[in-house]
């Protein structure tokens, strides 16, 4: 997890825009400005691709979970965990194989998916809105099914941390700058700060990877390729 708490995020967003207050109480809601940004960028970081134009994809471990769900007979889905961004893998852990994933519109032409005399162990799984389809629909209601997902941060509030690494502290008060002076018209001191938030960022976005380098796995070029 993180080492800055939300108020210490606000407090030192507010110390480089020249400690204004007005941002920090604003409008008949008394918006706190800084805490809207702290959360944005926090957002931002842990969910979009290629951010600002960082060449490199980010990854964080700690985002990467799982749980489970039982099948129920007759019951075509399972619902997905709460907070997700989306869904790596479905495994049923009662039969021991991991599910295919498939498009929706491959899903929504099997004839079969409702009807009661074709049902068994599911082998594929598509997502659609709040639900995971299973074909074939399930014809037990005891199968587990492990499902591995990213998530989705919640906004941050009083002196929480981030559930990432404290390393990415100073990138996310760099992106909440960037917005900040980009939110008052500094456009110099944004640009400054977008150029600092892509340097870190591009420090830290292989550092995860260095486990694989325990790896015994290799790859080569699949012989297709080699015209063999």
């Amino acid at each position: 997890m993180g080492a800055l708490g939300f108020d210490e995020f606000k407090e030192l967003l507010q110390s480089r825009l020249g400690l204004r207050g007005d941002l920090a109480s604003r409008g008949a809601s008394s918006l706190n400005y800084y805490g809207i940004w702290v959360n944005q960028a926090y957002r931002q970081l842990c969910t979009q691709k290629n951010l600002m134009g960082l060449k490199k994809n980010l990854y964080f471990p700690q985002l990467h979970t799982s749980t489970t769900a039982t099948t129920t007979d007759g019951t075509a889905y399972v619902s997905v965990p709460v907070s997700t961004l989306y869904i790596t893998e479905v495994f049923d852990t009662t039969n021991g194989r991991k599910l295919t994933q498939i498009p929706w519109k491959k899903y929504i032409e099997y004839t079969d998916r409702t009807d009661t005399s074709c049902e068994g162990d599911a082998t594929e799984w598509t997502r659609y809105s709040s639900y995971i389809y299973l074909h074939p629909t399930p014809s037990t209601t005891s199968d587990t099914l492990t499902i591995y997902y990213k998530k989705l941060v919640a906004d941050l509030t009083g002196s929480e941390t981030t559930i990432i690494g404290a390393e990415w502290d100073e990138p996310i008060l760099e992106l909440a700058a960037y917005k900040a002076f980009q939110h008052i018209g500094e456009y110099e001191k944004a640009k400054v700060s977008r150029e600092t938030f892509l340097e870190m960022a591009a420090g830290l976005a292989d550092i995860y990877y260095q486990e694989q380098k325990d790896s015994d796995e290799a790859w080569q070029p699949s012989l297709a390729y080699l015209g063999k």
